[in-house]
């Protein structure tokens, strides 16, 4: 007949075993190499890991395996592939609040707008002014702030919507703009127009607006020119949910960048 123990007597047991089991894994994490070389990146090395360590453990049914901290280069090239599956161009992916490049006094708060839009998470961050002036650089580090998302261009968006024509198997890119954790929609008005442009930007938009889902809108275009390309109506209730309009007004960063593009 098994013994039978009160709750108190069962949670003092459990607690004996998990502090039995700690001490036998700190005992054998002892016992390891307490660096190893990543065999994808040789010259980086990884350090013996307490948790990677106990969740190895857990997946091997209880044998104690050791796990080590990622290697640094691999974890930024991991961190690199799925911001890209999210839609960052290649270009992008380096684009930081730390390397970002103000122009002026007017420009010099906007990494403290974007990173209390980051804190916030919802509502509508839209970023105005001429080419190369940090409008997308700006974009892509609020994404890679968020866990996942989706970046796209806004001819993009039309060329996916119009693939479903074709092919009703085509992903959706309305629902998955409207799904999206963060929608960062780039370079509006750059598009080459069509009558189904207006109805996708306002289905779009109008979704995330009602839902108060974090979205940023870059464009080249003044507000008003903006307004004209979203409708009127967009617009409108834009002025409720727009957190902030940044405007960008230096001088291209695209020369700059020049080095950097080909030597990445």
């Amino acid at each position: 007949m098994k013994p039978s123990y009160s709750f108190e007597q069962t949670l003092a047991r459990m607690q004996q075993t998990n502090e039995r089991r700690e001490s036998e894994r700190r005992a054998f994490m002892a016992t390891q190499p307490q660096l190893i070389h990543c065999h994808v990146h040789p010259d980086e090395q990884r350090l013996i890991d307490e948790h990677e360590t106990a969740r190895r453990t857990a997946d091997n049914a209880g044998m104690l395996t050791a796990g080590y901290i990622g290697c640094p280069k691999c974890l930024e090239e991991t961190k690199r592939e799925r911001f890209k599956s999210y839609g960052v161009p290649d270009n992008l992916l380096h684009a930081t609040f730390d390397n970002f490049m103000p122009e002026g006094d007017d420009e010099s708060s906007h990494v403290a707008v974007a990173t209390d839009f980051c804190n916030d998470q919802r509502g509508f961050l839209v970023l105005l002014g001429g080419y190369g002036t940090g409008k997308s650089h700006l974009a892509s580090a609020a994404f890679q702030s968020f866990k996942h998302g989706w970046f796209v261009k806004h001819s993009s968006l039309l060329l996916a919507l119009r693939a479903t024509y074709r092919d009703k198997g085509a992903f959706d890119p309305v629902q998955r703009a409207q799904a999206a954790r963060l929608l960062v929609l780039d370079d509006v008005g750059l598009s080459s127009g069509g009558r189904d442009e207006l109805p996708l930007l306002h289905e779009i938009l109008d979704y995330r607006h009602g839902e108060r889902l974090p979205t940023i809108i870059t464009s080249n275009l003044e507000w008003n020119g903006l307004a004209n390309v979203i409708g009127e109506r967009m617009a409108d209730r834009l002025r409720e949910s727009t957190f902030r309009i940044l405007k960008f007004s230096g001088k291209s960063h695209r020369r700059d960048a020049r080095e950097r593009y080909f030597n990445e």
